[in-house]
């Protein structure tokens, strides 16, 4: 199908309005994940969202919505919780992910909630999202950019140099608990547009290709924001024109990119 044809679908207007909004600027939580090497906050968090489908099926309730809560509230329990007990976030993030999907499986057995039920809720589509889901996509967005502008020398700092960060004055707990909860929304929105076993394609792989050939903080969030709209616009299109899955195809423009970072890392 001709990409001038599909831009008079409303379906495709929505799918590529939030490809972009999510691709630039979502994509920036991504390094969120590198820096603080938190890389399994994100399994962690597809796992609360898991229990909180079953908790929302046992009660009969719309289980995407009692997921969506479960992702949010975990991600505002991280930080605070590292800090209490004094243990890295991504070992919280471990013993969260392994109790709160025993909890899951244990509401299944409990309730005969069938678990097929439950994990139909990772296959998430970018053409399925509604306007309402555009409309937080494009907010939470918005949001996202706003705080890596208006707190761009404290999050390098935080990134860079904690402690030197600390002794400037910088509230440095309460930034990366914000940072975390962000990332938090954001995971439930990639298991929205890409599903949650494509995540990474959203949120990590443009972070990651950026590190790898960025010289300083500034060159790794434009690039980061880049090759997000790369990946997600144009895994969209590719998908589109050439009758492809859509999740699995930005998730394939995604490893290419990071591939050739790596490349090119590697050469030069």
């Amino acid at each position: 199908m001709e990409i001038l044809e599909l831009l008079k679908i409303s379906i495709f207007q929505r799918a590529l309005i939030a490809s972009l909004f999510a691709g630039g600027f979502i994509s920036l939580l991504g390094n969120v994940i590198v820096m603080f090497n938190i890389t399994t906050i994100r399994f962690a968090l597809m796992h609360f969202g898991l229990l909180g489908g079953a908790i929302g099926l046992a009660l009969g309730a719309n289980p995407l919505t009692f997921a969506l809560f479960a992702i949010a509230l975990g991600s505002l329990l991280f930080g605070p919780l590292s800090d209490k007990f004094k243990v890295d976030t991504g070992l919280i993030g471990a013993f969260f992910m392994t109790g709160s999907m025993a909890l899951a499986f244990l509401i299944f057995y409990r309730t005969g909630v069938p678990a097929l039920d439950v994990f139909g809720l990772f296959t998430g589509s970018i053409l399925t999202l509604t306007r309402l889901d555009l409309y937080f996509v494009m907010i939470l967005s918005i949001i996202i950019l706003l705080v890596f502008i208006v707190f761009y020398r404290e999050i390098q700092l935080i990134f860079y140099d904690p402690e030197q960060a600390q002794w400037l004055g910088v509230p440095v707990k309460r930034l990366r608990n914000a940072l975390l909860f962000l990332t938090g929304l954001s995971v439930g929105v990639a298991m929205k547009v890409v599903g949650a076993l494509l995540i990474d394609s959203m949120i990590l792989l443009p972070a990651m290709a950026a590190a790898g050939l960025a010289k300083n903080f500034k060159q790794m969030l434009i690039l980061t924001s880049v090759f997000g709209i790369i990946s997600s616009t144009g895994g969209l299109l590719f998908s589109m024109v050439y009758d492809s899955p859509t999740g699995v195809t930005i998730t394939l423009i995604g490893v290419l990119l990071l591939m050739t970072s790596l490349l090119i890392k590697r050469k030069f």
